[in-house]
């Protein structure tokens, strides 16, 4: 506990449908395809979308965010975000603390040939809406051993996912460890297991003054 130690974290691909989100995202890079990342509009959501644009800006993807309107589009993916999704040409689209409960809205991006990937870590309901994947440690068939991930942490475990699979140097995922502890502490998820590493390393990159 008071010594938190990166090796520790738990395997990523242990999550539900990890596997085919990386998969994708992987094919995706190396065809150049353009993605959007669509956050909340709250501390996790726009963490999670910044540390994921900045990512994927790393690797030299096309990367775009769009974070929608607490006043007109409300929580949630909005048909607007995916318009723009489609306006700028992409081929995925990445929900950030999100989409969970989106039946409509993914249905209508699929009908678009709009690929889904729902990053999220609320509870679903009696059933999952269709995307290509859902990253989710609190869906009803997820063994994933820590509950207790905000969207940062989900997103997070997604690009060490990304490094593992591709053989990238998993430090392009620490290096913004700061932007996820944003989200971990807004979100007041519990500072134990996964989130205290996180946090920690975090704390670091914040004092470090940028």
């Amino acid at each position: 506990f008071f010594y938190p130690d990166k090796t520790c974290l738990h395997n990523p691909f242990l999550m539900q449908d990890m596997e085919k989100a990386v998969d994708r995202l992987i094919l995706s890079i190396n065809n150049k395809e353009t993605i959007l990342v669509f956050g909340d509009y709250d501390v996790d959501g726009t963490s999670s979308a910044a540390f994921l644009t900045l990512f994927f800006r790393s690797l030299d993807v096309d990367i775009h965010y769009y974070i929608p309107n607490r006043e007109n589009e409300g929580y949630g993916l909005s048909k607007l975000g995916i318009d723009y999704a489609i306006n700028i040409g992409a081929k995925i689209l990445i929900t950030c603390d999100c989409g969970i409960v989106d039946f409509e809205e993914i249905s209508y991006a699929k009908e678009k040939q709009l690929d889904v990937i729902v990053t999220d870590h609320h509870k679903q309901g009696e059933k999952l809406p269709d995307a290509h994947a859902i990253i989710n440690p609190n869906r009803n068939d997820c063994n994933y051993p820590f509950k207790g991930l905000c969207g940062a942490g989900v997103v997070f475990k997604l690009a060490l996912a990304i490094c593992e699979k591709a053989e990238i140097n998993i430090e392009k995922a620490w290096k913004h460890s700061d932007i996820i502890t944003l989200g971990i502490v807004a979100d007041l998820v519990p500072i134990i297991d996964e989130n205290r590493v996180i946090v920690q390393s975090g704390i670091e990159k914040i004092q470090e003054g940028n």
